[in-house]
């Protein structure tokens, strides 16, 4: 109960301190996390924007490359790069004791 108080007041007064039109420096943010518990962080308005124009930018030059003909221009972006390149999926099927298949995928790397 305390903890919902003291996140509606958080929020309420983040909302009067927020809400001036002058402050160009960076700000509170209260929120809910992913997990569901409060969270509390500091925002760059500045920061945001400069990464925002950076994604538009990245996806401008995809689709201007896409229409000049480098197919794999979009490509790129869509690729799974959270494992290093020379790795691949290794796809096991076993049998279970009743006779039925289990498949496994195993991620290998050299």
């Amino acid at each position: 109960m305390r903890k919902i108080a003291l996140l509606v007041a958080a929020t309420i007064g983040s909302g009067l301190v927020a809400s001036t039109p002058s402050m160009a420096q960076p700000t509170i943010q209260f929120g809910l996390g992913p997990d569901g518990r409060p969270q509390i962080g500091v925002r760059d308005p500045q920061q945001e924007e400069r990464e925002r124009r950076e994604r538009w930018r990245d996806r401008r030059e995809a689709e201007r490359a896409y229409e000049q003909g480098r197919r794999d221009a979009r490509r790129d972006e869509r690729r799974y790069g959270a494992y290093e390149e020379n790795c691949r999926n290794v796809t096991i099927v076993d049998q279970d004791r009743w006779g039925g298949s289990v498949t496994r995928r195993v991620r290998r790397c050299d």
